[in-house]
């Protein structure tokens, strides 16, 4: 294991999720509160900045600014407009409400969206599969939603490589008889997935939360509890999945990740426990659609 410099900037009373750098501040989501955060780094402060998100979990921004959000708890994913006005591009699948949307992906065009629908609440389910969707914008600004993975039973982060051609996604289900997977889906020509590699196996332990990438088109992945297995984690994974570096993480289990900052090179990672840190000094840069 490497050794990182990790520096505390916020502690909630609840899971904190979603980082995402705006330009110059750090946005992320406080689920159980159901408020979205910002964290000014030149002056350390940290203030309410959404309230009442049903649950906003992975939030990410498209290459225009605009800022999307998973809502578990309301099971839909939106926009957040400029102007902090929520769009619903979608609240149901074939007219049954999603389970607990979670994590998502956007395509650089912003008109292909991917996003993870597992079930952790444990709520009753009104949709019998936990699924990845695409939405896809239509010529009308309206959106149709697909299926896109067929083989997924708690799919939770999403990642899009660098080069397009491929989704990562973390088979993340509970239980002691069932195996934690990173998994790499080919991207067809019409936005559908193809068939799945493994490529990494975390086994019985704790899998992938959260994903970010650096500018070589690596994978910074949140993974690992003190439960079990090698505890707490930042992994660093290359494209073909062989693991280059892993970071131990000074809280239980990290939840997601994301680059920020002047030069996007600090690292920030967000943890069940509420914590939220920042890593300086990584030498590592990441690859975002915004800023």
């Amino acid at each position: 294991m490497n050794e990182w410099n990790w520096e505390l900037i916020v502690k909630q009373e609840s899971l904190t999720e979603g980082p995402a750098w705006n330009g110059s501040e750090l946005l992320y989501s406080q689920c159980p509160a159901s408020l979205t955060w910002s964290w000014n780094p030149n002056n350390n402060k940290n203030t309410v900045w959404r309230e009442e998100t049903k649950g906003s979990n992975g939030m990410l921004f498209d290459q225009e600014g605009n800022l999307y959000a998973c809502e578990g708890e309301g099971r839909r994913l939106v926009q957040y407009s400029k102007g902090k006005e929520t769009v619903i591009i979608t609240d149901n699948f074939e007219g049954k409400k999603y389970n607990e949307p979670n994590d998502l992906a956007i395509y650089p065009d912003g008109r292909n969206i991917w996003f993870s629908d597992p079930n952790y609440g444990g709520r009753k389910p009104f949709l019998e599969h936990e699924s990845v969707y695409l939405a896809q914008k239509t010529s009308n600004d309206s959106w149709n939603i697909s299926r896109a993975t067929f083989d997924t039973t708690r799919p939770n982060g999403v990642l899009l490589s660098k080069d397009t051609k491929t989704l990562y996604v973390a088979e993340s289900p509970y239980g002691n008889d069932v195996r934690r997977q990173f998994r790499a889906y080919p991207i067809n020509e019409d936005y559908s997935l193809g068939d799945h590699t493994v490529l990494h196996d975390f086994g019985d332990g704790r899998g992938i939360d959260g994903m970010c990438l650096d500018t070589e088109g690596n994978i910074l992945a949140t993974a690992g509890h003190h439960e079990g297995g090698p505890g707490p984690m930042i992994y660093h994974f290359n494209t073909s999945g062989r693991v280059l570096r892993t970071f131990e993480a000074p809280a239980d289990k990290p939840t997601n990740c994301s680059f920020g900052g002047e030069n996007l090179d600090i690292l920030f990672i967000t943890f069940v426990g509420g914590e939220v840190y920042q890593v300086k000094n990584t030498g590592l840069k990441g690859h975002l659609l915004f800023p």
